[in-house]
């Protein structure tokens, strides 16, 4: 529970000579670190013309009272920016200005549904058949797409059951890497998992949802953005002198490098609109 003083919350921007401190996600870190939620949120407010703090609080959970306590005491110069996760397809999201939902269900999926290419892709080699691995990665993320809405929907159709269908802080379990295929989630295992949690759901998404899924955006972004950093380094295997990257090191890139201006891309008209109501 968050128990600071509103006056307190209020003047906080004033040490860090900032217009608002937002408050989103993720673990804390000392000194000077930064969360990788940190460094996403700083980019999309920088980038829409705020000038801001970003601090990590923590999990949702111990984000939201904080929501809550900005909205009912209406507490100025401060911000909360937390995961999407399905709060708006279970109709539980907050629709207020000074509460920031990522596009997709997380910070993970907004990174990684348009990116900067060459940079990521030069992270693991060195080549110049740049192109023609971009145009593999859109082919590889379209047809993951497809695959995900059917695993997206069961794992909405579960989320409230106390035996959870899979881990969600080891995403990697659902995963499966291999030196001699494309990585995939581990589908048969997700639907026999089902099947011994019984008929309890949360409720089947509408036909017309279930159309309308992209799966890449909507499904449970750690394993997603999981899935497209192993398919970078089962590509680039066969390239001669290729490196291995840590997974916190190409997110991270891809946060610090996301061109948040392009009004052409869907991401970025979203926040800009949020930005506009504040």
């Amino acid at each position: 529970m968050f128990t600071r003083s509103k006056q307190g919350i209020e003047n906080e921007h004033l040490f860090y000579n900032v217009d608002f401190v937002v408050y989103c996600e993720g673990k804390k870190v000392d000194g000077e670190g930064s969360s990788l939620d940190e460094v996403f949120w700083q980019r999309v407010f920088s980038e829409n013309g705020l000038s801001v703090h970003c601090r990590s609080y923590g999990s949702k959970s111990e984000v939201m009272p904080l929501a809550e306590k900005i909205i009912s005491e209406e507490i100025s110069h401060v911000l909360v920016a937390m995961d999407r996760d399905y709060d708006d397809m279970r109709g539980i999201s907050i629709n207020h200005p000074k509460v920031f939902y990522t596009y997709g269900y997380s910070w993970e999926s907004d990174v990684i549904a348009d990116f900067q290419f060459a940079a990521a892709l030069s992270l693991f080699a060195t080549t110049n058949r740049r192109q023609i691995i971009k145009n593999e990665l859109h082919v590889f993320r379209n047809n993951l797409s497809h695959k995900l809405k059917r695993v997206c929907a069961l794992d909405f159709k579960y989320i409230g059951h106390k035996d959870k269908l899979f881990d969600r802080l080891k995403p990697m379990s659902i995963i499966s890497t291999s030196a001699n295929q494309e990585p995939h989630v581990k589908t048969s295992a997700l639907l026999d998992k089902a099947k011994k949690m019984g008929s309890f759901q949360t409720g089947a998404l509408p036909a017309a949802t279930y159309r309308a899924l992209c799966g890449v955006r909507t499904f449970f972004g750690k394993v997603v953005s999981r899935l497209i950093f192993h398919w970078f380094a089962y590509r680039t295997k066969r390239i001669n002198g290729s490196r291995k990257v840590k997974y916190e090191m190409f997110m991270n890139l891809l946060s610090s490098t996301l061109d948040m201006k392009s009004l052409n891309v869907p991401r970025n008209q979203y926040y800009s609109a949020l930005v506009s109501r504040l």
